[in-house]
């Protein structure tokens, strides 16, 4: 390992252990029957099928064993958390997990080839023989709110349409959201169960002809009050840019709207989730006020009417002040944490704590100097 390496590590280190001196996370319910996971700082491995009773063990071992990268905990609840092989856990139920990412959509998935060699970089093809490269993947705040106001448009139908009502939503610490359901009675559903959850939010397997029937081009909506699940959304959204209109279909009376509308505004509804989350039964999630040592922000927990637009990726941060680093390449206006910087390869700079900590996890700065750094809640 290099000097700049280690340096590296050891920067990330001290300021990992320091967060969590602080005892941040918020405990799951039934601790002791989660199996607790973490990837470490050190060695970049996987260490998993850990239990513990409660926080304080939990914090002793974080103080005193490996660097969490990421801190996991699952969403299964088990008889024996810590059994080493999954068949012998003693699986006893799981919570309901969705996870939204913001790189889904258009114009939300950016990504670039650094080339580290002779302070070059690349804008997404391969780098010259022999030049170390990192892949970057900015994301700008914009595409965080268009992926809340998925988030809230499916807590809306996991409550009003599914009529859950235990559901906690939180920031990833990175580029997404996870929805949580804690409902009793979801805890003994089948992985086809839950699969059938994700399909009906994402609108997969949607047979049209028969929940949004048309005839001659032309669907019929009843009352807006008696219209129930996808039928309504679409009539709601149809009514908001008046495109609704009363009339009759076939001798029935109600509202229309033109096929062609309903097929587009369909589309809309349908929620960009990760399916493959929802139907795990055995998923591990993030501790809530963790950090994600992906971009060096926490994993913060959000009331389902906050107005993220007013936020940004530095009100997640816990580290203020500045660090002096040194970049290992030469770039005009990068983008880090939505603000646009420029390096310059071997000259030392200052730069507010969170921008640093996300460039240092990208191995694109080594810091230098960190003593002006401050670890808050």
């Amino acid at each position: 390992m290099s000097l700049h390496a280690k340096n590296r590590v050891v920067f990330l280190r001290s300021i990992i252990r320091s967060y969590y001196r602080l005892k941040p996370l918020e405990e799951p319910l039934y601790l002791h029957m989660r199996e607790i996971a973490l990837e470490s700082l050190e060695d970049g491995k996987y260490i998993r099928h850990l239990s513990f009773p409660y926080m304080e063990r939990l914090y002793e071992f974080l103080e005193s064993g490996k660097t969490p990268l990421h801190l996991y905990y699952s969403s299964a609840l088990y008889s024996d958390p810590s059994a080493s092989s999954m068949d012998s856990k003693g699986w006893q139920g799981s919570e309901l997990v969705f996870d939204i990412d913001a790189d889904k959509y258009p114009g939300c998935s950016t990504r670039l080839t650094i080339c580290l060699g002779a302070g070059a970089a690349g804008g997404g093809g391969e780098c010259p023989p022999g030049v170390e490269s990192v892949e970057y993947k900015p994301v700008k705040w914009e595409c965080i709110v268009r992926a809340w106001r998925d988030v809230t448009e499916l807590y809306s139908i996991l409550r009003g349409e599914l009529g859950f009502k235990s559901i906690e939503v939180y920031f990833s610490g990175n580029r997404g959201f996870h929805i949580r359901v804690l409902d009793e009675e979801i805890l003994q559903l089948t992985r086809d169960q839950r699969r059938l959850i994700a399909d009906y939010v994402a609108c997969s397997n949607l047979d049209t002809r028969r929940v949004l029937p048309s005839f001659r081009g032309r669907v019929l909506f009843r009352e807006r009050e008696r219209e129930h699940g996808l039928r309504r959304r679409v009539l709601e959204a149809a009514l908001a840019r008046g495109l609704a209109r009363k009339g009759t279909v076939a001798g029935l009376k109600g509202l229309v709207v033109e096929e062609e509308v309903v097929s587009k505004l369909i589309g809309e509804q349908c929620i960009n989730i990760d399916k493959a989350v929802t139907v795990d039964t055995s998923r591990l999630s993030r501790f809530i006020n963790s950090l994600n040592m992906k971009s060096g922000l926490r994993v913060a927990r959000l009331k389902p009417d906050s107005s993220i637009e007013d936020l940004n990726f530095t009100f997640f941060s816990p580290f203020r002040g500045v660090v002096k680093v040194k970049p290992v390449v030469s770039i005009q206006g990068l983008q880090v944490l939505d603000e646009s910087i420029s390096l310059k390869a071997g000259e030392t700079i200052s730069l507010k704590a969170p921008l640093a900590v996300y460039l240092a996890i990208h191995g694109l700065v080594f810091p230098v100097e960190w003593s002006g750094i401050e670890v808050k809640l």
